[in-house]
């Protein structure tokens, strides 16, 4: 979705890039999964629309990254936003505020979902971009 120059300057530098999106996942799953689950204490609706476009940004990246590797991109997702909910479960364990948040569909869920978002962004990209450039 973003211009064909971005996609180039992703591809010269592409460990800085990769390290990026990895740390964005990384923040964001761990951040992110106490204020974007709509009815669970703490929801807030302007900081789910800033994950899903930092999560856009990601894809993104990954657009630029790597070409028709959808499979990969969803695996790397799953396993970094996992990483990433892992860490902060393990940084706030036994803090009240993560009470609500500790049943196993918001541990198993959330980072499925996650991957799954912004492997529906990469999949969507990547076809609008293969559009473009024909």
């Amino acid at each position: 979705m973003l211009e064909i120059p971005f996609y180039t300057q992703v591809e010269k530098s592409s460990k800085g890039f990769f390290a990026f999106a990895i740390i964005l996942i990384l923040f964001f799953s761990g951040i992110s999964f106490t204020f974007v689950i709509p009815g669970l204490k703490g929801f807030d609706l302007f900081f789910m629309i800033f994950t899903l476009f930092m999560y856009f940004m990601v894809a993104n990246i990954f657009v630029g990254l790597f070409k028709a590797r959808l499979w990969f991109v969803l695996m790397i997702c799953l396993l970094v936003s996992s990483l990433g909910m892992g860490w902060r479960i393990w940084l706030e364990w036994g803090e009240f505020s993560l009470v609500e948040h500790m049943n196993l569909a918001v541990y198993v869920g959330y980072p499925i979902v996650i991957s799954l978002i912004i492997t529906g962004f990469y999949s969507f990209i990547s076809s609008m971009s293969g559009k473009r450039t024909k």
